[in-house]
This record gives structure tokens, sequence and C-alpha cells, in this order.
């Protein structure tokens, strides 16, 4: 009976060992996406408590909001006054989230959408970003494309700028979406500077060979990661994928995280890609 309430104790100093973890998705559905039975099932293969959309159209979300309803009763969506077909963004959530904001773009096209998950008593920032789009055209080859991506540059680095002023440093945070963006190019780059860790190269081996993009391009169509799930230290990565239907030129991506024990708030997981 004393090893019982031996182990009682030592249980009780450590509350966090034995935290919920969990799971988080990013998924961009491509503006003209009519293909919602395949949106529901890469949902329902990943099975995510929180879903970040972008380019969601009013009548995607409407869709999303009812199909998704007893699963994930608190359903969020805004964008930028009508101007551009893929501009909307979306929540999904089992939970409700609080402050929920649209922030406008002062540079780039779509602005970001933010909120508060609240998880084990953490108040966790959400950011969901949808970086300057990259202006490739079917019957451009591979070449053609890169130099796309290259050119969407200078953007990137002023909306990665802008959003990661936004970021309370001291707060455990995520920031998820699409990118537009190779893991070598600026925006990737600028928050593993800051100190951000990416999901899924943390623990999936050689990570850019999992494309989450693809575009047909001539003679072979364009295969590239540019959707990542990035976390602070104050979480560690067990599970990430990629879970790719038809419908949208993007994969929905997915983690489970859990948040570090307090004794170790500067763990970070081995980056396994990098």
């Amino acid at each position: 009976m004393k090893s019982f309430f031996n182990l009682m104790i030592v249980l009780t100093m450590l509350p966090s060992a034995f935290a919920e973890p969990f799971c988080i998705a990013t998924y961009n559905l491509n503006f003209a996406n009519r293909r919602g039975d395949q949106v529901l099932d890469a949902i329902s293969v990943a099975k995510p408590d929180l879903i970040c959309f972008q380019e969601t159209t009013q009548q995607s979300e409407r869709f999303l909001k009812e199909q998704l309803a007893e699963t994930y009763p608190h359903f969020y969506a805004d964008g930028h006054e009508g101007r551009y077909h893929a501009e909307r963004f979306a929540f999904a959530s089992k939970t409700e989230l609080a402050d929920v904001k649209f922030t406008q773009p002062t540079v780039g096209l779509f602005g970001f959408y933010s909120a508060t998950l609240i998880h084990e008593g953490e108040r966790i920032q959400i950011l969901n970003v949808h970086l300057a789009p990259v202006q490739v055209r079917r019957e451009d080859g591979i070449a053609a494309a890169m130099s796309a991506l290259s050119e969407v540059e200078k953007f990137h680095s002023a909306e990665i700028e802008a959003i990661t002023k936004t970021i309370d440093k001291d707060r455990p945070t995520i920031v998820l979406g699409d990118f537009n963006s190779v893991s070598t190019f600026v925006a990737p780059k600028r928050l593993l500077e800051s100190g951000f860790i990416d999901s899924f190269a943390s623990v999936t081996k050689d990570p850019d060979t999992h494309p989450t993009w693809k575009w047909p391009t001539r003679p072979v169509p364009l295969l590239l990661r540019i959707d990542y799930i990035f976390h602070s230290n104050h979480f560690a990565t067990t599970k990430s994928e990629v879970v790719e239907r038809e419908g949208s030129d993007h994969a929905l991506v997915y983690a489970i995280l859990n948040l570090n024990d307090e004794s170790d708030p500067d763990g970070v997981s081995e980056e396994k890609g990098q």
C-alpha cells in the first residue's frame, strides 16, 4: 500500500508527462474544388481536433459547417473583402476558440487568420497563413515554375515578417498553412531562425521528398512540399503525415503535438529532416 501511495505522489508531481496530445491540420482546399466528399474523407483519416483551411469560399464554408457540425461544432471563416478567389480562411474546431481575428494584408494578397486554442490550461496561439501565390501556368516547364517560386520571395519575406511581429514569444504558438515556398526559402527559414520547429520534418526522414502540392507542368508535374505546420519549442511532435485526396492541388497535412514538460521548457524535437 505504501508503494501505491508513493507512486500516486510521483504521478501528481508530473502533470504534463501524461498531458493529452492534440491533433492539428492545415488544408488548402483550392477555391475551385467541387469534391467535398474527398475533403471529408481526408479529414476522417487525420481526425484532427482543429482544422485550419485556406482557399475556402462561402459555398464550401456552408458545406463544411453543415457536414462537420457534429464533430466540429465551432466553425469560423473570414476573408479579404471578396477581392480574390483564393482569399478566404476557416477554422473547424472541436472546442470553442477565442480571439478569432482576420488580419488584413499589408503585403501580399490574403492576410492571415488567427485564434487562441485553450488546451491543458494553455492559451495556444494559432496563426493560419496563406502566403503570396506562385504564378505557374500549366504549360510552364519545371525551370519556369522554380523561377516563379523565386520571384515571390520578396513578398514572402515581408509577409512572414508581418506575421512574426504579432507573435507573443512567451506563449505556445503554431504557425501553419500554405507557404507557397520550399523549405530552404525565406519564409520557412525565417521561422526556423526564430526558434520554430518544422513539425513534419522533426519526425520524417527526407521530408522534402513528401510533396504537399502538385501542379501539372510539362513534361512532368511539379511536386513540392509547400504546406507546413511550425510550432514553438513548447511542443514536441509525435506524428505528422500528408493525406492526399482528389479535388485540391494541395494535400492535408496534420500533426499530433504534445506540450513539453514544464521542467524542460526548452525541449525541442530533433530535426530529422534537416
